[in-house]
C-alpha cells in the first residue's frame, strides 16, 4: 500500500491482519491529516470503522509505524513513542523516517491507496 501526502509517497508494508486486510479493501481513501495534540502521531479520521475481528487488545507502535486506533476510527502515523494503548491495532512499517512524518502539514490530503 502506498500513502501520498502532498509531493511525497511513502510505502507501507502492511502486516497480515484483520484489520489491515479490511483497510486494504476499502482503498482507494483521501483523507486529511491532523496532528494528535499531546502525541507523536499524524492520524486520519476514517468514515467507518475497520474490523476488529482477531485483534489485539492493544499495542506499543513500532517507530515510526501505521495503526488503527478503535474506538477513535482513525489511522494513525507513529513518528515517536506513546506506550501502550488499548485499541490500537497494528496495521503496518511505513517506509518514511521520523523527520519526514514529523514534518507532514496539519489538515494535508493524505491518498491512501493500494501499490502498484
Amino acid at each position: 500500500m502506498s500513502v501520498r501526502i502532498g509531493t511525497k509517497t511513502f510505502r507501507i508494508d502492511l502486516y497480515d491482519n484483520p484489520t489491515a486486510r479490511d483497510l486494504l479493501a476499502k482503498l482507494p481513501l483521501a483523507l486529511k491529516a491532523n496532528d494528535y495534540p499531546g502525541y507523536d502521531e499524524k492520524v486520519v479520521r476514517l468514515k467507518a470503522p475497520l474490523s476488529m475481528e482477531g485483534a489485539p487488545r492493544g499495542d506499543e507502535p513500532l517507530i515510526p509505524e501505521v495503526g488503527d486506533c478503535e474506538p477513535g476510527n482513525w489511522i494513525a502515523f507513529y513518528y515517536g513513542p506513546i506506550g501502550y494503548w488499548p485499541g490500537k491495532v497494528p496495521l503496518g512499517k511505513i517506509h518514511a523516517s521520523i523527520e519526514e512524518l514529523l514534518a507532514l502539514p496539519d489538515d494535508a490530503t493524505v491518498v491512501i491507496e493500494a501499490a502498484k
